[in-house]
């Protein structure tokens, strides 16, 4: 790395937003505990929180603007894409002359005839609210992209996702073992399955797809640490029992314990896009690595066989296939819930207002009132199209999916720049944290809605977040130089 890069880092380290940081923390520990911060009260609440976030980054580096500059420059391109992602919203509720609407959205056009100033947005109330929270979404990314520079501060920020899902997990096991049924904010909740503090059990099963991504990069990192041992068998014995009494086992037994709480979300496409995910990204990890290959195989191996075959089994894994053998042919959830079929039934009627509404789409946060005009009479109604993509298409249009498709696209790539060029194992593992998270979410999106929870959206932003701090981390930045700076 440039020797002006790493003077940079180092002037860096002397701005005092140490507060901003903490905050970012405990913003992440609160997310997943009002319902997934799915109400408006909630969500409203993240709104003001990353507002404070983003006021405290420029607050802290105000005499420090040309190195807040320089930290910013590598990471113009996602800013911008999230960025301009961001604005669609605010020119969705602007009013534009009918002539302009008509060109650009003729049904939109339509529908504001003769009613007022001619907008995009057939909502805009709801637009506007969504406006609100998509720019915290992309004031929290600026704000972790700014403040997480150090590995220590990584590394710590890592721990703390895994410790909020060990706590959805264990919270949502014993609610699920008395059976527990109340009112919360206006929301029945039954936890008929373990659902943490999540009102849908699929929502619980997206979060600890994020959570248990970041602990299996973060258990790679640790393992990429060791040195390799004496092939003498005492010398193994004696590795293997400083494993046992290791931080590393700690964590290892908060991998199992999240594990448990995924499969018994009885999450179908939760449990499949994990699973998919640990061995697409594993084998991507693996041939792109030398010094750590076998013990990667060995982790990820030790992660299908213990866990699956032996947890999974203990716990309950055959009622998830079943679930998918029972549900995946059934046309009506014959009152019970809803299968794959119907769900991708909601998201084929809604390609048509996509088809409809093509460029700028219906407005953000319009789905569940828009959608009414395209539905197959039945009983039920779906207020989401248990298709993130058809759902973003529907919303912000087929320019708002593109620009966020370029930025989850871009970041997928600087992951696995990172474990092609990098040899430190903190980077390289938080890579392929984030590289496993994402592909979880772009798998489980095809049938569901995360990335309309705030909890779930907000986290994977932040971990897409970590993956461009880690490629930005000075050259050498590893478990081996955690003490090194704050």
């Amino acid at each position: 790395m440039p020797d002006t890069v790493v003077d940079a880092h180092r002037r860096s380290d002397q701005v005092p937003d140490r507060w901003v940081y903490y905050g970012l923390l405990a913003l992440l520990c609160w997310l997943p505990l009002p319902l997934g911060s799915n109400r408006t009260f909630a969500a409203a609440l993240v709104i003001l929180w990353a507002m404070l976030l983003l006021a405290g980054v420029f607050v802290a580096w105000r005499h420090h603007a040309g190195e807040l500059l320089e930290r910013l420059h590598p990471f113009r391109w996602p800013i911008l894409l999230l960025g301009l992602f961001v604005l669609l919203p605010w020119v969705q509720i602007a009013p534009w002359p009918a002539a302009l609407v008509g060109a650009v959205s003729p049904e939109a056009l339509a529908v504001w005839d003769g009613v007022g100033s001619a907008r995009f947005s057939l909502d805009p109330q709801q637009t506007q609210f969504k406006a609100a929270l998509s720019f915290a979404y992309w004031s929290v990314f600026v704000t972790a992209l700014v403040s997480v520079r150090s590995s220590r501060r990584l590394d710590l920020l890592a721990l703390v996702l895994v410790g909020s899902g060990v706590f959805q997990a264990i919270a949502g096991a014993l609610l699920f073992s008395v059976g527990a049924k109340y009112t919360l904010f206006f929301s029945e909740v039954i936890h008929d399955r373990v659902k943490g503090m999540f009102v849908y059990h699929n929502h619980m099963a997206g979060y600890m797809e994020l959570c248990l991504s970041v602990g299996i990069g973060l258990m790679l990192a640790r393992l990429g640490n060791e040195r390799d041992g004496s092939a003498h068998w005492r010398s193994r014995m004696r590795g293997a029992i400083d494993f046992m009494l290791s931080p590393k086992m700690l964590l290892r037994l908060m991998l199992v314990i999240m594990v448990i709480a995924l499969v018994l979300t009885r999450s179908r496409m939760g449990n499949g896009g994990f699973f998919a995910a640990m061995i697409i990204v594993g084998v991507v990890y693996i041939l792109l690595s030398r010094r750590t290959a076998p013990k990667a195989v060995m982790l990820i191996a030790s992660l299908i066989v213990i866990d699956v075959v032996v947890i999974g089994t203990w716990v309950g894994l055959e009622k998830v296939v079943s679930r998918v053998q029972e549900t995946s042919m059934t046309i009506e959830g014959d009152g019970r819930e809803e299968s794959v079929e119907l769900r991708l039934d909601a998201a084929r009627h809604a390609i048509d207002l996509v088809r409809d509404f093509p460029a700028l789409g219906t407005g953000a946060g319009s789905f569940h009132g828009t959608y009414l005009r395209y539905r197959t009479p039945r009983e039920g109604y779906f207020d989401h199209a248990h298709n993130d993509y058809v759902e973003i298409a529907a919303d912000f249009g087929l320019l708002g999916l593109g620009l966020l498709g370029s930025f989850v696209v871009l970041t997928l790539a600087t992951g696995l720049r990172v474990l092609v060029k990098r040899r430190s194992s903190l980077p390289r593992g938080i890579a392929f944290g984030s590289l496993m998270a994402m592909v979880a979410l772009v798998i489980h999106s095809w049938v569901d809605f995360n990335l309309q929870i705030p909890a779930n959206a907000l986290t994977l932003v932040v971990i897409m977040a970590m993956a461009w701090c880690a490629a930005a981390l000075p050259a050498g930045s590893g478990m081996q130089r955690r003490s090194a700076g704050e």
